[in-house]
């Protein structure tokens, strides 16, 4: 080969390599900001704005080879922004632009891991954690000054659709200006269950619960459930899924079940990998949303069922030796390609003294080295849940977390941190460099260096369109289970006198004559909550009430138990004399149990005719199902205790393990006629 002829190979292998590796049509780009360049044809954004088209601009060239460029390309400053994964709120304008300062309050309240002179004797000082105060930042602090890349966004309640993808755009555009013009990708925790009737058009399709797909048992409406929540996300400007929960839940006190896939580890791990193929297709591209599967690796076995958000509740035990058992849901999800693996709050007892994301046994050791993944890993939001490092520094913590794999601290705003260790030679810059490397490729993969904009008046006739509202419709429907039907009571017959508790009348009446006293009625329909507990010291995560529910009543003198599954010893005990003054009255009655968690139904079941277990679905939902305009499918994800007892006696971390339940996993009726 001559040496023009190797001249000639070189400059044309752009396009040969984008020709032979890539789609045939050029992706549609999207600038602001940088200004477009043309090269041999095609069009590329000037993301630094110099004229010259860099590796990390050419969307011809390989993801891996863009990722080294531009990581060559930024200081230290802009690498550890990118290892800050923050939270926004309140800074939305009426009409979708970005505020200065915020025109509703975030989520706030006092920080965790204080104390109230009411529970200090039990916690200890106010601040025992030795937590350093963060203070806020607004939109231009983060994006500009500290280069932060990933938000966790909240809109605000009933905002428009069309709304939020302005205002996603407008923080584009601050990126998109900046010295490299790397955009920013906006997360989400999962916000696309049912609401309250009389919330006007929902703005997401509604779904029920993770728990209520695996009750539906199928895979493929679980997998649709992802593609078309991805759309959704898509289209308003979200990018990131906060989830799935991956958790095998088999301590049943554990407040968090309604947000995992149950008991069973294995049909846990068979829809661990549709949600994710629904949410992200094959792989990571232009039209996915990204998962970060939590919580590794696994917080289904919390000691005595208490939240890792507070310091009584820090531990997962393995008294069956089941540890394992736990892994083969988050297994299923690096197979399936999660794009992101999230750590736990707690301490795995037996297998390492401090809190999984401090843990160089749990991250490097198990997830990366054992485990294979070399993904991206971030943390919870955990600045208040230091768990066995409570005497370190904040600046000692966030190096642990670095130097034992964790790639992003979530929750937090401020990267000065990590600059401190960096810069001091505690934090290599081997690792903030591999860090940035696995923060960036997936930015590259969803295609946002190449347009990072989304079109709001799509968002405003995409979203929560009438297809994709049928759709989670039909999933509440068939995520519902059916635990009792004395003689064939159900179906009801509709337009009957109807006595309803828990449910919108304005519903009800669509089915029948609602009347005000349960005596004068054919039918009593009651929608409760599952038995509740007031930890008697506070703390997040606490009540764990379904929704819609009110504030709690003051609990009988004396809970033989911590946290109860039983009514009579639960805060809201008066759900108990509720049901049972309605079935007194004669009157056949059905009761829809909101099942977040499994619940001891004893104490009531033989009085009522028929009962329910709802996950997520709506009142028109369960009610369709009562009137018989659908027929119950749904099967239950778990064990339904029968005592508590046979709760306290059960291994954490052990499924299927309680003596004699009232209703056994896989346990569904359905009608006969």
């Amino acid at each position: 080969m001559t040496r023009n002829s190797r001249l000639l190979l070189s400059a044309l292998a752009p396009a040969i390599l984008y020709l032979t590796t890539q789609a045939a049509t050029p992706p549609k780009l999207g600038s602001r900001k940088a200004p477009l360049l043309t090269k041999d044809g095609l069009q590329f954004r000037d993301l630094n704005k110099n004229g010259t088209l860099e590796p990390y601009e050419d969307w011809r060239l390989p993801i891996e080879k863009r990722v080294a460029d531009l990581v060559a390309r930024m200081t230290p400053e802009e690498k550890a922004g990118l290892m800050i994964h923050s939270s926004l709120s309140g800074f939305t304008g009426p009409n979708g632009e970005v505020l200065g300062v915020p025109s509703t309050p975030g989520r706030g309240g006092p920080p965790r891991g204080t104390a109230s002179n009411a529970n200090r004797a039990f916690l200890g000082r106010a601040n025992q954690n030795n937590v350093e105060p963060m203070g806020s930042a607004n939109p231009n602090q983060l994006v500009v000054e500290r280069n932060v890349r990933y938000i966790l966004v909240r809109p605000n309640a009933g905002e428009p659709p069309e709304i939020t993808a302005k205002f996603h755009n407008g923080l584009q555009e601050l990126a998109e200006a900046g010295r490299l013009g790397i955009p920013i990708v906006f997360s989400t925790d999962p916000r696309h269950g049912t609401a309250r009737p009389g919330a006007g058009k929902p703005v997401l399709s509604q779904w029920p619960d993770q728990l209520g797909l695996a009750a539906a048992r199928d895979l493929e409406l679980t997998r649709q459930f992802g593609q078309i929540a991805a759309r959704e996300l898509r289209a308003i400007g979200i990018q990131c899924l906060l989830g799935p929960m991956a958790d095998t839940t088999t301590e049943p006190r554990w407040n968090r079940i309604s947000g995992t896939f149950g008991e069973d580890a294995n049909l846990n791990a068979t829809l661990i990998k549709a949600i994710i193929e629904g949410f992200q297709g094959k792989q990571l591209g232009p039209e996915s949303v990204m998962t970060v599967t939590k919580h590794f690796p696994g917080d289904g076995p919390v000691k005595d069922g208490y939240d890792g958000h507070n310091n009584y509740g820090k531990w997962t035990i393995y008294p069956g030796n089941q540890f394992d058992l736990h892994l083969i849901p988050f297994s299923a999800a690096l197979e399936a390609g999660t794009g992101g693996m999230m750590g736990g709050y707690f301490i795995p007892v037996g297998k390492d003294t401090v809190a999984i994301n401090f843990s160089k046994l749990m991250i490097n050791g198990l997830l990366r080295e054992k485990m294979g993944y070399q993904g991206l890993v971030v943390t919870d939001w955990l600045r208040n849940m230091p768990w066995g490092v409570e005497k370190l520094s904040e600046k000692d913590r966030q190096k642990m977390m670095v130097l034992a794999g964790v790639d992003q601290i979530g929750g937090d705003n401020d990267p000065s941190v990590i600059l401190a260790s960096v810069k001091d030679g505690g934090i290599p810059m081997t690792v903030l460099d591999t860090a940035a490397r696995r923060i960036l490729r997936p930015i590259f993969q969803l295609g946002l260096f190449e347009n990072p904009y989304v079109d709001p008046d799509q968002a405003k006739t995409s979203v929560a369109s009438e297809a994709y509202l049928a759709k989670g419709y039909e999933a509440q429907i068939r995520s519902t289970v059916l635990l009792k039907n004395a003689a064939d009571i159900l179906p009801a017959v509709s337009g009957k006198r109807i006595y309803v508790e828990g449910i919108a009348p304005e519903v009800a009446a669509r089915y029948g004559t609602v009347v005000d006293d349960p005596k004068s009625a054919d039918l009593a329909i009651l929608r409760v909550a599952t038995p509740a507990t007031n930890y008697p010291y506070g703390g997040a995560f606490a009540m764990g009430f379904a929704r819609g529910n009110s504030a709690p009543t003051p609990p009988p003198p004396v809970a033989t138990y911590g946290i109860t599954l039983a009514y009579g010893n639960a805060a809201n005990w008066t759900v108990l004399e509720g049901i049972r003054k309605v079935a007194a009255s004669g009157t056949p009655t059905v009761v829809i149990v909101n099942m977040d968690k499994p619940a001891i139904l004893t104490e009531f079941i033989d009085s009522v005719a028929g009962a329910l277990a709802a996950f997520g679905a709506s009142d028109a939902a369960a009610l369709d199902i009562v009137f018989g305009k659908a027929k119950p499918t749904g099967k239950l994800p778990f064990d339904m205790p029968s005592d508590m007892p046979s709760v306290m006696s059960q291994a954490a971390d052990v499924p299927f393990d309680m003596d004699d339940p009232l209703f056994k996993f896989g346990f569904g009726l359905t009608y006969n006629r």
